[in-house]
């Protein structure tokens, strides 16, 4: 006999889970126990804030390409989920939430983290995860949990929410053994497969734009070779960066309208057919929609629910894009015109674009402006990111889309949330990503107002001598909504600034290092330092000018505004 706690343990272990991320809380301490007995064989990772914990586990999913795993207790503790879970189910993130409840045995009497309704806590997350389901019977937990890894990485990868009542946990049971389910991966239409290679073989200027899809679907290796027996650029989203390597000859740039890279965004205009695959055309992707799609749009996904949304597709193809590309390639080889024909595609489009050197709007030469940083920070790792060594996470505000101009060469080593946007999520995601990967250099990109989120997460890094760099792009303030505020709403700048914290006395109440760089010729210095140079967490307090506006939104204004 086990309790349903170990029931739990001894799932996670045949599941080949190695690490959790969690906070206990009463109703969880059955599953505890059990954690305990077990702790040779799976990591608890112990954090701060039951958000963080969600982000955490976000960010060990991407790194590694494993499902992350987080426990939370009832109440309180669950609640605190739905921001990470509602990121994952959106940006497609492998994650199984194990949540604590309180005994179903006294439901309805007033047990505190108890909701008024007892379907409460179980119903928020059926609105948003893949799988939403209580277990009431604790001979039910290796099937609920087989089903939920499952269904976590089958299709489009999500969350799963899993509810443990505390007499489920704590009960005993018979253990029954765990059978592992392996996900199907989705196979495309055979006859669509072959038009969509007829249509690519004859097309004069075909453009593949490449989403997140590609990533999670470790398809990388194949789009490569798609592409060059195609002769077609990729182009990316910018959760599709590192799906080629920046410097791959065919590689074409950030096609984020607005926000993206000229040559890149030229290229798809320029198209006569565009294979897009493992992307549903986000707002933060295109560029508020704003990416001119001319020709022909063979659109492949994992979700039929993404296809039209955005954009008119002349060819729809739900796959699996490891599939896809497999069954495309298998097509075209040995029948497409070559690499070249690619190249020389780009190298017309950058001849007729010109110099596409953009200075940011508000940039001063006496200052570290955002540009500033993300070229030095991309000088500084240079090496590991070529190598696929390192690891960036970034967050939301203007630091993220500052940051969509950094160089990537690899998959599953930048992480920026553009979809959802949670303000918060780089610096546990970063720890997230150095527990999957020890090895890597981790480095975590944010804002000082995404800092006041989950900035005291670094505990967790110094409890556990995680040697990641925390660099902060400090504006004193929430720069894209001051931003907003002075452009769109009569310049009544309100309630958007930050507190002048000093992170380097917070950074030596922890015993880590800190790296306070004000200086524009100390720059790459300073980030070495904290990158390289230490052995402990690192956090660069990086003082940029709070009037240069980021280089993405700086093209942006100037399309729509026609400013020079």
């Amino acid at each position: 006999m086990v309790t349903g706690g170990e029931a739990i343990a001894k799932s996670l272990i045949e599941e080949g889970v190695d690490t959790v991320f969690g906070l206990p809380g009463t109703h969880v301490l059955g599953l505890y126990a059990a954690l305990h007995d077990y702790r040779d064989r799976i990591k608890h990772v112990l954090g701060r804030f039951e958000p963080s914990m969600g982000f955490m586990a976000d960010g060990y999913a991407r790194a590694s390409g494993r499902v992350g795993v987080v426990i939370v207790t009832a109440g309180p503790g669950a609640t605190g989920l739905v921001t990470p879970l509602a990121q994952a189910s959106v940006e497609g993130v492998p994650i199984v939430a194990l949540a604590g409840l309180t005994p179903i045995r006294t439901a309805g009497r007033g047990y505190y983290h108890e909701f008024r309704d007892v379907n409460a806590q179980l119903n928020i997350f059926k609105s948003f995860t893949k799988y939403a389901v209580r277990v009431e019977d604790p001979r039910e937990i290796p099937r609920v949990l087989a089903r939920a890894f499952r269904v976590a990485r089958e299709g489009r990868p999500g969350p799963v929410y899993v509810e443990l009542p505390r007499d489920v946990i704590e009960s005993e049971t018979e253990w029954i053994g765990y059978v592992r389910e392996e996900p199907t991966r989705i196979k495309p239409d055979p006859g669509l497969v072959d038009a969509a290679a007829k249509e690519l073989l004859n097309a004069e200027r075909p453009v593949i734009y490449v989403g997140g899809g590609v990533i999670a679907a470790n398809a990388s290796d194949a789009l490569i070779k798609v592409a060059e027996e195609l002769g077609a650029p990729v182009v990316t989203s910018v959760m599709g960066k590192g799906a080629i390597p920046f410097d791959h000859p065919l590689h074409g740039g950030l096609a984020a309208g607005y926000f993206g890279d000229t040559v890149a965004v030229k290229l798809v205009e320029n198209a006569d057919v565009v294979l897009a695959i493992g992307t549903r055309f986000s707002e933060l992707g295109t560029g508020m929609w704003s990416l001119p799609i001319r020709g022909r749009l063979i659109h492949v996904n994992v979700d039929p629910n993404d296809m039209g949304r955005n954009y008119k597709t002349d060819m729809a193809i739900v796959s699996d894009a490891l599939e896809f590309l497999n069954a495309l390639y298998d097509r075209v080889r040995g029948r497409g015109p070559g690499r070249d024909r690619g190249v020389k595609l780009i190298n017309e489009v950058r001849a007729s674009v010109g110099n596409t050197q953009l200075r940011e709007l508000g940039y001063d030469e006496s200052r570290i402006n955002p540009s500033d940083l993300v070229k030095a920070l991309a000088h500084v790792i240079d090496n590991d990111m070529r190598e696929g060594k390192a690891v960036v996470t970034c967050d939301a505000g203007g630091n993220q889309v500052a940051m969509f101009e950094l160089p990537v060469y690899k998959p599953r080593t930048y992480f920026n949330p553009a979809g959802f946007t949670s303000l918060g999520f780089a610096i546990p995601a970063a720890i997230g990503a150095k527990v999957a990967r020890p090895e890597a250099t981790v480095v975590a990109t944010t804002g000082d107002a995404a800092f006041f989120m989950t900035g005291m997460e670094i505990a967790t890094a110094a409890e556990l001598n995680l040697k990641v760099a925390f660099v902060i792009f400090n504006d004193r303030a929430q720069g894209v909504l001051k931003l907003q505020q002075r452009l769109l709403y009569g310049g009544k700048v309100y309630a958007s600034h930050t507190y002048p914290m000093d992170f380097c006395k917070f950074a030596e109440s922890l015993g880590i290092d800190c790296v306070r760089i004000s200086d524009k010729k100390e720059l790459e210095d300073g980030l070495e330092k904290c990158i390289y140079g230490v052995s402990k967490p690192c956090i660069a307090d990086v003082l940029v000018n709070p009037d240069a506006v980021p280089t993405p939104i700086t093209r942006q204004l100037m399309a729509l505004f026609g400013r020079k």
